[in-house]
């Protein structure tokens, strides 16, 4: 009996004396992350020898060859831990799960919390696409961890099970980390579900966490049933849009804004009783879509003028005075219309006149050549010193 408790007295004392070593060399976080701190203490000679051994295995590391590390050190916990974070971000995620399961393994002591390794497994498990086990490791935390209960949301809804997608994700806490990403989920789902009144919640919270991202504002645009909401959220995603230089996505939501713009006028047209003309930006387009047709800054500038223009008349004006407004809307147009035939007749103009330039001088270039290469063949015929002796 007594042996016994000497071998366990042993054995625990080499766990400590482990642990302690590490923690000497090592400062662990929670996230898994390994930070080495310099030993400034007094070492033995067997410890020096091993300090020299970890220095080599930290300068390997900090070069990225890592399989020299783990050559020199097989199984070493500060590196495994790297390993996995290391692969996780090539995506090398085969890799990443290889290691996080060798961690669980490994750290009996735990240097990290059980919790972030096991969570850890569960989410390389679902980046590999094994749903199941993924659900497994995640499902002990489900209560003290939202990104768990996130990530099993997440899990069953690649699995197309979207109902407990839907429950898991809908219970997170907007004070909680996994609220954000949740509603992200959760627009997708009720957007596929067909339930626009949640999809509109969900990206109404993207919004206000959010509200730099134009995305979010296309979301809410995307699921409200009100037109006013739709444009005032679509002006607000095409302004970020514009400052990102991102022009596509400016034309893009031009056209979206354009029918429901025109719409307003169509509606407020139908209820003048005296004669004008309705002013209709399709047709202003469609008349003069090849002119300028490349320059986007001339139309986006001129739609959002043509509709503010328009939505000046609808606020201000009702009946006769109305008309008269919209007849005013449409002289403008036709000015602008003139001015656009003038402008687009100049650039033509310019552009050819820059091409014949161009072509000038690649003639003249030519020619300069072509006088370059008889010169070169008449000095080759007729040497310098026998056609003007007197020159000498």
């Amino acid at each position: 009996m007594k042996k016994i408790i000497l071998i366990f007295l042993f054995f625990l004392f080499t766990i400590t004396c482990s642990l302690a070593d590490y923690r000497n060399y090592y400062e662990f976080e929670t996230n898994l992350d390994v930070k080495f701190r310099p030993y400034n203490g007094e070492l033995s000679k067997d410890l020096k020898k091993e300090y020299k051994k970890i220095q080599k295995n930290e300068k390997y590391i900090k070069q990225g060859k890592y399989e020299k590390a783990e050559n020199l050190m097989p199984d070493y916990i500060p590196n495994v831990a790297r390993f996995i974070n290391v692969y996780t971000d090539k995506k090398e995620y085969p890799k990443a799960l290889e290691y996080s399961k060798k961690l669980l393994e490994l750290d009996k002591n735990n240097l990290f919390p059980r919790s972030s390794k096991e969570y850890r497994v569960g989410i390389l498990y679902s980046l590999n696409g094994d749903y199941v086990n993924s659900n497994k490791y995640l499902f002990p935390y489900i209560n003290t961890n939202s990104m768990a209960r996130f990530q099993i949301a997440q899990n069953y809804y690649y699995m197309q099970d979207l109902k407990t997608a839907e429950k898991y994700a809908s219970v997170i806490k907007k004070n909680e980390a996994g609220f954000f990403p949740a509603q992200e989920l959760l627009y997708v789902v009720y957007t596929v579900t067909k339930n626009p009144q949640k999809a509109y919640t969900a990206a109404k919270n993207l919004v206000e966490l959010d509200s730099g991202n134009p995305q979010n504002y296309l979301k809410v645009a995307t699921s409200t049933s009100n037109n006013n909401e739709k444009l005032n959220y679509y002006y607000r995603a095409k302004q970020i849009y514009y400052s990102q230089g991102l022009i596509s996505m400016v034309a893009n939501i031009n056209k979206l804004i354009a029918p429901l713009e025109q719409k307003k006028i169509d509606n407020s047209y139908k209820k003048i009783t005296s004669y004008c003309k309705k002013p209709d930006w399709f047709k202003i387009k469609s008349k003069n879509e090849k002119l300028l047709q490349d320059d986007f800054d001339y139309w986006d500038k001129r739609q959002e003028e043509f509709f503010s223009n328009a939505n000046d008349c609808i606020s201000k004006y009702s009946g006769s005075n109305l008309a008269a407004c919209f007849k005013d809307l449409n002289e403008t147009q036709a000015r602008l219309d003139s001015d656009l035939l003038a402008e687009n007749a100049r650039r033509i103009e310019a552009a050819q006149r820059e091409a014949q330039i161009r072509e000038m001088v690649r003639q003249n270039m030519l020619l300069e050549e072509q006088n370059q290469l008889q010169w070169s063949r008449y000095n080759i015929y007729y040497p310098r010193y026998y056609r003007h002796p007197y020159w000498w």
